[in-house]
């Protein structure tokens, strides 16, 4: 070993290298406070998506009492105080909240409402009712004692059980338009079955708009009803022989006409068509009357004209030209029965609001018959219906109608008809309604003097109804009414009084 190497420490191992990761980054700092605010207009924006503001939800205590506090825009003096800027960063905006409308308030909350099909609504009822009746078949009873009565056959009064059923139909179209009112009822007397009898009425109503001023117009209609026995038109003329039944009178028929508008003057022609059946008159002493063989038809058209002088007023005219054909040349009396009619009258239509709306007429009809035995049948006519409502509780309706009828009276060519109806309505609350009705009506069958004077009848219903709304779909219904004939005829002159209670289901 060298000298110069003794006592000398040996030289040191090589160190490892290591990883050089760089230097250390400084912390970041967040913004305080965070989540940032939102810049302003005018401030340079700092972040690119800020979050939107914070707005108390719309049930809570916050956003009612911020609604409650706002001022009205509807005051002209705060909306052009109402600032057009924003305002600066340091003053708080109120959230603007939307206002939930208020429900409409339902004007009849106790009215069905129906059933949907399309655009058409469908309203069918079925109303089930029973009652006491002291006249069921309207029976002769003797009212005057100027006229002698060789009548045997009294009235039995009896208890009844009545069902009507029917159907409401009303469309919502943009142009046509369709309506029908259809009702159907029948009466079960139990302790007077011959007394017994149905009865309805119906009609459909059309309108196809072609063009903007030209429509079509369809119509349809039905009737149902009887003949009562003490009718002098079945009456047998000899003592202690009555009527045992109840003679069905039924009719149906169908218009079809074209409405032109010209401005605001309407043409319109229309052609209709009607048949009418009689079913025959049985007798206590086994004969029949053969009321079959008038059955006829009703062939007519009729012609309105009408001008709109304000959309409230609107004045019309009307003819009408109608021929009768019967399916025997001859009645059960050996005459001649076809016959020509012929009819005018002039009106107007109002509508003022809901206070007065329908219409009235006036004019004159008659009509000639084949037989030159038959007299000619001829009046001036009064027609109308008018609907006056002095408060939203309260309706009246006044009504008036003329009528020339057929007959099967020997030697008389028919009957002229004059009625006028009244019916006073008031809610005494908004699911309880009262109704008070009276009717008058008189029935002249123009005779031939070689048969005696002509047969003069004068009647009147009076009564009462109240009906009590449950439900949309169900009601109450009670009524009263008195009738009363009296009749230049014997064994004509009857009265009655009617009690009865029902209900009337209607979805």
């Amino acid at each position: 070993m060298a000298p110069e190497m003794r006592g000398a420490l040996p030289p040191a191992a090589p160190r490892p290298t290591a990883t050089n990761y760089g230097e250390p980054r400084p912390k970041e700092r967040l913004p305080k406070p965070y989540p940032p605010l939102r810049t302003h207009a005018g401030e340079p924006k700092r972040f690119k998506n800020p979050l939107p503001p914070l707005e108390p939800y719309k049930t809570s205590a916050v956003a009612r009492r911020a609604l409650r506090l706002r001022p009205s825009l509807q005051d002209p003096a705060i909306a052009a105080a109402k600032p057009t800027a924003e305002p600066p960063p340091t003053v708080a905006a109120v959230p603007t909240l939307k206002v939930k409308a208020k429900p409409k308030p339902d004007v009849d909350p106790y009215a069905p409402v129906g059933i949907g099909v399309g655009s058409m609504r469908l309203s069918p009822f079925i109303e089930t009712s029973g009652g006491y009746d002291t006249n069921p078949n309207r029976l002769p009873v003797n009212t005057n004692p100027t006229i002698p009565s060789n009548n045997t056959n009294t009235p039995v009064p009896s208890s009844f059980a009545r069902v009507d059923t029917g159907l409401r139909l009303r469309t919502d179209w943009a142009k046509d338009d369709l309506q029908a009112d259809l009702r159907l009822g029948y009466v079960d007397y139990f302790d007077n079955q011959p007394a017994s009898r149905p009865d309805g009425v119906g009609n459909v109503v059309g309108r196809y708009d072609v063009t903007r001023d030209t429509a079509i117009d369809v119509l349809g209609r039905f009737s149902l009803d009887t003949q009562r026995p003490g009718s002098p038109a079945i009456s047998s003329n000899l003592p202690n022989v009555t009527v045992t039944n109840r003679p069905i009178v039924a009719g149906a028929g169908a218009s079809l006409g074209v409405t032109q508008k010209f401005g605001r003057l309407d043409i319109s022609l229309r052609g209709s068509f009607d048949r009418y059946f009689y079913q025959n008159a049985t007798y206590s002493d086994g004969s029949t009357l053969d009321l079959a063989s008038t059955d006829y038809n009703d062939y007519g058209v009729t012609g309105i004209v009408a001008y709109e002088l304000s959309p409230y007023i609107k004045p019309f005219v009307q003819a009408t030209y109608d021929s009768r054909v019967h399916d025997a040349w001859l009645d059960p009396y050996g005459y001649a029965r076809d016959s020509v009619g012929v009819a005018a009258r002039g009106g107007v239509r109002v509508r003022f609001s809901e206070l007065l709306n329908g219409e009235a007429s006036g004019g004159y009809a008659e009509r000639e018959y084949r037989d030159p035995r038959l007299p000619l049948l001829a009046t001036p006519t009064l027609d109308g219906s008018l609907i006056y409502t002095p408060s939203a509780l309260t309706t009246l309706t006044l009504r008036a109608a003329t009528t020339l009828n057929e007959t099967t009276l020997e030697g008389s060519s028919g009957t002229i008809t004059h009625s006028l109806g009244a019916e006073l309505a008031h809610d005494l609350m908004r699911n309880l309604r009262i109704s008070l009705l009276g009717t008058y009506y008189q029935n002249n069958y123009v005779v031939n003097s070689y048969y005696g004077p002509s047969i003069v009848e004068r009647g009147y219903t009076a009564g009462a109804k109240l009906e009590y709304k449950i439900t949309r779909w169900a009601a109450l219904k009670f009524s009263y009414s008195h009738e009363r004939l009296v009749s230049s005829a014997a064994n004509s002159s009857y009265q009655a009084d009617v009690f009865m209670a029902g209900v009337r289901v209607q979805p």
